[in-house]
């Protein structure tokens, strides 16, 4: 899901703009309550941020410490007696460098066949997809298309397994992203307007928040699976 979080990475991107544009006209109407609120708003979407390009880039934090290094070096006094050592420094730092930049990371893998069933489903050649998340704790995304919004439900909470428990804070979140209960609250799902559709992106993009900003540390399979029904 590079892509796809590439893209939930501009969605924050935006709103810390937006955010940030606000919290200066607050100062300036001398509103502080209104600018605390949106600190704490943004604040937040700093630490997603923050985590978000760790996943995009888990080593990106070594390759600028590397990076500081050689600038370093460079930038020495060109003293005879600690060119040597300087030269020796640059070759090891650098090929520390090249090999983290060779350094491929793993996502989870969703693949062509994820935008296919998407639109097999709008275009009603499936019944419905579940697609899972982690396998022994029988954690889902379950997605299906009733009353022209195509609906993505969460599995039932009573039907959660290996410990594993959606908790107060998860259930926010969740309910941040869009999710509701619901009527018989067993349950959350999401929403979307089939009339809003137009390629897969916005569904994909609901799919990477709720892997990445819900679900993340609870140790998710490292390949998705996809069951199509009908």
């Amino acid at each position: 899901m590079n892509e796809e979080l590439k893209e939930l990475l501009n969605y924050y991107e935006e709103e810390k703009a937006l955010l940030d544009s606000l919290i200066k006209e607050d100062l300036i109407d001398y509103d502080y309550k209104s600018a605390g609120l949106h600190s704490k708003v943004l604040f937040k979407i700093e630490n997603q941020t923050r985590l978000l390009k760790s996943l995009i880039d888990p080593l990106a934090d070594e390759k600028k410490r590397l990076s500081s290094q050689i600038e370093f070096f460079l930038t020495q006094a060109d003293l005879s007696e600690s060119n040597d050592y300087r030269i020796f420094m640059l070759a090891q730092i650098d090929k520390k460098l090249d090999k983290l930049h060779k350094h491929k990371p793993k996502y989870f893998n969703d693949g062509q066949e994820f935008d296919d069933v998407i639109f097999d489903l709008v275009e009603k050649r499936v019944k419905g997809f579940t697609f899972r998340l982690k396998e022994s704790a029988n954690l889902y995304l379950d997605f299906s298309i009733k009353n022209s919004y195509l609906r993505i439900k969460l599995t039932p909470f009573s039907k959660l397994r290996d410990y594993l428990s959606v908790d107060k804070s998860e259930i926010v979140n969740l309910k941040q992203i869009g999710f509701r209960k619901n009527k018989s609250k067993k349950y959350l799902r999401y929403k979307y307007p089939l009339v809003q559709f137009k390629d897969s992106i916005f569904i994909k993009t609901i799919v990477s928040r709720v892997i990445y900003e819900v679900f993340f540390y609870h140790d998710l399979d490292a390949v998705t699976t996809l069951e199509i029904k009908g």
